[in-house]
């Protein structure tokens, strides 16, 4: 299984691309694939955060906001 690629990596590759490199050379200078800053760009974009939309796990917590309005 790949190593997972540290937020900070894929801020500053976004930042790159921002700053007008394209990213190929984001990828290059950082070592990781364009994929990755694809998939970064499209999880900013659709969820506020680069590694959004993850699910989320757990047991549901037993006071919903209802409940601990009454209270």
């Amino acid at each position: 299984m790949p190593e997972k690629i540290a937020r900070r990596i894929k801020l500053d590759a976004l930042t790159l691309v921002a700053a007008g490199h394209s990213k190929a050379q984001a990828a290059h200078l950082m070592h990781i694939s364009k994929p990755t800053i694809s998939r970064a760009k499209m999880k900013q974009r659709l969820y506020g955060d680069i590694e959004g939309g993850k699910m989320k796990t757990g047991r549901r917590p037993k006071f919903t906001p209802e409940i601990i309005h009454i209270l």
